[in-house]
């Protein structure tokens, strides 16, 4: 197997070179949910599961990476009949943490896609992991406000707008809040008897994943972000990084101040030094923490210059976290042990034109551009998963499909991240004087949001 990159064709359209399986219906008994929707633009046999029979080229697969996006996508081929028993994953299982580490925000079309890798309906999700309670931390509107801080150092919360609600979306929720490793737990707790293989390994070449093998012609499924070396990636030095904090809050005065809601997601931000200081605020229910009712992760955009102070930058998002939680009523939860913070490099925005025959950079095709802004990492991570276990069942190479799957999440980060970057002037006006409406022209509501049901 070639170790050198080559290009490959281009992504595939509706007169695309890239074959296509034989169509036919899905298979008797398998549990397949309705994936009937705009977001990704995959093909009608991807979205049905329906090719007249399982023609893979590769004969096992090897999973780099359990997080979200490998489970999903190990769970997936472990259910086909052509990988079942021929799947390895390298990393160990998730452990469950209080501290707040990768994305919360469950859109609930990322429900559709977590799904059908496992085989289950959205309800047999949903119920595992509230455990009956979905309906407490349904998102049924987001609402949209501007905060200030005061140079005594309280915060105060502008007029809100609303901009979008579930009723665009005939009734469906749009959202809810779950911790991460919450959600890979229970992604795990379904596929723990589908015949895959666990490794405790970190391969640093492609060799070292083909000598792990269990077949003969594996195909190797990267979902870290960053590739295996020599089979190219991102840039040494990224340009950019997203800064973040979160944290789960309790909400003992939510009612008596007014501003939030139930059943309501909140977005907030404002200017500072030339990107925004952007939040986002989601119900939660957390078994670890059974005291929060609420998340929020504050975030930012910043070029990497000689000027950039990671650390303090951090401190200024731990501080408006905090802050502007009190304005709403709301008070951390055991912030030394929950608070999160990360400092992420972001890929490119252009399409991953690199290609390695029987290699898959999922992780970095994931990501599409800028993470955490326009795109939630669940949604994104378990259609990049779906693609790619779908597409290998069917016998076709899934890295033009992929490149294609996430073309509307990439222009829908790359324009949000604009407007709160080198054009957050725009971005901080909008909150100022008119919430609700101006996230309405820069953010998507789409089918990225609401799921099928």
């Amino acid at each position: 197997m070639p170790a050198t990159a080559k290009k490959t064709s281009r992504t595939p359209r509706k007169k695309s070179r890239v074959s296509a399986p034989a169509l036919a219906s899905p298979q008797e008994g398998d549990s397949v949910t309705s994936l009937a929707g705009r977001d990704a633009n995959l093909p009608e046999w991807m979205l049905s599961q329906a090719y007249a029979e399982e023609r893979p080229k590769y004969d096992s697969a090897v999973v780099i990476g359990s997080g979200i996006s490998g489970l999903c996508c190990a769970a997936r081929l472990a259910r086909s009949k052509s990988f079942n028993g021929k799947v390895v994953l390298l990393g160990q299982p998730p452990a469950q943490s209080r501290r707040l580490i990768g994305g919360l925000t469950l859109r609930a079309r990322a429900l559709d896609y977590f799904a059908a890798c496992l085989g289950i309906s959205r309800s047999v999700l949903l119920d595992r992991l509230y455990d009956g309670r979905a309906a407490e931390v349904a998102c049924h509107r987001q609402v949209a406000a501007r905060f200030t801080r005061h140079r005594n150092g309280e915060y105060e919360i502008g007029p809100r707008g609303e901009w979008m609600s579930r009723w665009e979306h005939q009734g469906r929720i749009l959202a809810y809040g779950v911790r991460n490793s919450h959600m890979a737990g229970t992604i795990y707790e379904f596929m723990v008897q589908q015949g895959i293989e666990w490794k405790n390994a970190r391969p640093q070449s492609l060799s070292d994943c083909l000598d792990l093998a269990p077949g003969k012609k594996p195909f190797v499924i990267n979902c870290n972000p960053a590739p295996l070396p020599g089979l190219g990636g991102i840039p040494v030095k990224p340009k950019r990084f997203v800064v973040a904090a979160q944290v789960p809050f309790s909400a003992p005065h939510r009612e008596a101040k007014g501003i939030l809601q139930t059943n309501t997601s909140f977005f907030c931000g404002r200017r500072r030094g030339g990107s925004l200081d952007a939040s986002v605020w989601y119900p939660l229910l957390d078994p670890l923490s059974p005291s929060a009712r609420m998340y929020a992760v504050f975030y930012r955009i910043v070029r990497n210059t000689p000027k950039l102070h990671k650390a303090a930058e951090t401190e200024v998002l731990k501080d408006h976290l905090v802050g502007v939680g009190h304005a709403l009523g709301l008070e951390p939860v055991d912030p030394e042990e929950t608070m999160g913070t990360a400092v992420v490099p972001c890929s490119d925005w252009e399409a991953n034109r690199e290609h390695t025959p029987g290699y898959i950079d999922l992780g970095r095709l994931a990501n599409l551009g800028t993470p955490i802004i326009a795109g939630d990492g669940m949604p994104r991570a378990a259609l990049a998963a779906y693609v790619t276990a779908e597409a290998l069942i069917a016998g076709v190479e899934p890295q033009a499909y992929l490149n294609h799957a996430g073309g509307k999440w990439r222009f829908g980060n790359r324009v949000t991240s604009l407007a709160f970057g080198p054009h957050s002037w725009a971005g901080d006006m909008a909150l100022r004087w008119f919430p609700g409406y101006g996230l309405r022209l820069i953010q998507d509501r789409g089918e990225t949001w609401a799921g099928v049901e």
